[in-house]
């Protein structure tokens, strides 16, 4: 789709008009150049500036709430933080060369990451996490294995 033909840039009812209160992301002039008196608003927006600096050694995160259910990893280069309920304290912070198996236990909408270091340590994230959770922990741990039979 070219400049021209967007619509969705368009003031309703004035098909001429551009809603201009970010100014029309389709002209990289309207956003000028840094130091510009004239740079809007939407030009210095930068949704990274809401969160605090990540930890130079992280090299994986995910976390989000189900149904007010927290669930979250990080892995370092020389630990795991698994954050849980059903984590004592909600988190678990362990060694990465302590970790002995790990594996996934599908659901529907969500799955859980088993990891097997010390003891057995479990989250459940959404299922949109699980293609790049399962490859930072394969390249961190090697692959996954089955599950022990109870």
């Amino acid at each position: 789709m070219d400049a021209e033909s967007d619509e969705s840039r368009r003031v309703p009812g004035r098909p001429e008009q551009l809603d201009a209160a970010f100014g029309d992301f389709n002209d990289a002039s309207d956003f000028g150049q840094i130091g510009d008196a004239a740079r809007t608003p939407a030009a210095d927006l930068f949704f990274g500036d809401f969160a605090p600096p990540l930890d130079p050694d992280l090299i994986f995160e995910c976390s989000a709430s189900i149904n007010g259910e927290h669930g979250a990893v990080a892995l370092y280069e020389d630990r795991v933080i698994v954050e849980s309920p059903d984590e004592p304290d909600g988190e678990a912070v362990f060694a990465s060369d302590s970790v002995r198996s790990w594996w996934l236990v599908e659901g529907e909408a969500f799955f859980a990451l088993v990891v097997e270091a010390d003891v057995l340590h479990r989250t459940r994230l959404p299922s949109g996490f699980k293609a790049v959770l399962r490859a930072a922990f394969a390249k961190a741990f090697g692959p996954a294995t089955t599950p022990p039979v109870a």
